[in-house]
């Protein structure tokens, strides 16, 4: 099962939502027999990688596209 979009708003961001929602995915995933959670975000993106990693996410790749200047990692929870 994949994350495809979480956005916070700038005035609701570190409030908890976004932590509530990934609790919400990690929930609704287990109760569908999910192994494992993917996403994909720009791994320059320091602030929201440390993020997503206190929440259990580990980087499991690097892709580069030719298309855009940043590199996307691909992380992953174990449920």
């Amino acid at each position: 099962m994949g994350i495809n979009d979480i956005a916070i708003l700038p005035e609701y961001q570190d409030k908890g939502f976004g932590s509530e929602l990934i609790q919400f995915a990690k929930e609704m995933a287990r109760r569908h027999g999910c192994e494992k959670l993917k996403l994909g975000m720009v791994d320059d993106n320091v602030r929201l990688k440390k993020w997503y990693e206190k929440h259990g996410f580990h980087t499991a790749r690097l892709v580069k596209y030719e298309a855009v200047t940043y590199t996307v990692g691909r992380m992953e929870l174990s449920l």
